[in-house]
């Protein structure tokens, strides 16, 4: 499998998360949550970001479905980066990523190398989203999978690669989320403390 991540400027200069999973982490980050706009609102939009991802040489027509599925993956894979960064345990999100893994199948291959790996099965969108999938495998495999994360601020939900030795990252950006996260807690802070009166 092939595919590489589009340049997009990370979040407090993080560096994008290494190999492959950078194609996971450009397909997560394919909306800003907080700020817009949202790359795979239309049809039109998830042909052209694939075509840019470089993922796939087939995209084929891109249905309305195909759209509805490539989003709801998407979510399902920020609920799984929440996870990664402390949050609770998201089953609905693993039904589905499993149900829409068996709408796209890998297959073996053997690369320029020689060596076998996997590949989609299919082309167009079933195909490009077996190829995020099977990289989340192998990232799961490695142990880089852990260290992607989603922005701990619920606003914000970028995600993005921990390369914090004891994986502690908990924000994108400690200079605007991380510090926001922090002055929300102190402002709760002084209401608690804040005699009745």
């Amino acid at each position: 499998m092939t595919g590489k991540s589009r340049a997009v400027r990370q979040p407090g200069d993080r560096e994008v998360a290494p190999g492959r999973l950078a194609l996971v982490q450009s397909f997560v980050n394919s909306v800003n949550v907080e700020f817009g706009p949202d790359e795979f609102a239309t049809a039109g939009g998830l042909a052209r970001w694939m075509e840019a991802s470089g993922g796939l040489r087939e995209t084929g027509e891109v249905t309305e479905s195909d759209r509805r599925t490539a989003v709801e993956l998407r979510e399902a894979l920020r609920a799984l980066l929440r996870e990664n960064n402390g949050g609770e345990p998201a089953p609905a999100a693993r039904a589905a990523v499993e149900r829409i893994a068996g709408d796209s199948p890998l297959v073996l291959a053997f690369g320029t190398d020689g060596l076998p790996g996997l590949r989609p099965g299919r082309s167009g969108v079933a195909g490009l989203l077996g190829q995020v999938l099977g990289i989340v495998v192998e990232a799961a495999r490695d142990g880089t999978w852990q260290r992607l994360k989603c922005c701990h601020d619920h606003r914000c939900e970028w995600a993005f690669y921990d390369r914090a030795r004891n994986r502690s990252g908990r924000w994108c950006s400690m200079a605007v989320c991380g510090t926001r996260s922090k002055m929300q807690v102190y402002r709760e802070g002084l209401k608690t403390a804040a005699p009745a009166g």
